[in-house]
């Protein structure tokens, strides 16, 4: 297994328009974009390099990218932060996404040196709500009818993993191995 993660650049612009435009990733997204193209993808990506409160990066497999993961809601004073990912490839989420929250928790834990991570996730994301209680996410509450998508309004659960849980938990990959799948741990 060769899963690694690139910041983002203009060069992935296209590939995260085309992941981001696909109806089976959009139908979970809290927003769809308005009028999408390349060019409003290259200024999005531009202009997260000057913020301090989101991150984002290209899963990648072997070098080949196959998802985006990013870190939002940075709070560097609170330690906290939200996270969302998306595998396209079916077969590339049924390799990975169970274990892709080792590799977020880490990052989220001994990179960032944060105390939590909250994650808000529509409830007709029915996998990712099941993989939150999988990796034994406490689930916090839930928003009725917080999310008007495509004619209905959605639920959102939320979910919360603190530092301390997460320690306790039996790791199944080194920490060593984790930071060198981030090409900026040691910079960022």
């Amino acid at each position: 297994m060769a899963l690694n993660f690139k910041r983002i650049d203009e060069t992935d612009a296209e590939l995260l328009l085309k992941w981001r435009t696909t109806p089976e990733i959009t139908k979970h997204m809290f927003t769809d974009l308005v009028e999408p193209s390349i060019e409003k993808q290259r200024t999005w990506i531009r202009s997260l390099k000057d913020r301090k409160d989101y991150r984002g990066y290209m899963i990648q497999d072997d070098g080949s990218s196959i998802g985006f993961l990013c870190f939002s809601d940075i709070d560097y004073f609170h330690r906290r932060c939200s996270t969302g990912s998306y595998i396209y490839e079916r077969h590339a989420r049924l390799k990975y996404g169970v274990t892709m929250h080792t590799y977020i928790c880490n990052y989220v834990f001994h990179q960032l040196n944060f105390n939590k991570i909250v994650n808000h996730v529509l409830d007709a994301n029915d996998k990712v709500v099941k993989l939150q209680k999988l990796h034994k996410t406490r689930l916090v509450g839930q928003l009725k009818q917080h999310i008007f998508k495509n004619g209905q309004f959605l639920d959102v659960y939320i979910f919360e993993q603190l530092r301390e849980d997460w320690i306790n938990q039996k790791q199944h990959f080194t920490l060593d191995k984790i930071s060198k799948s981030f090409n900026d741990w040691n910079s960022a």
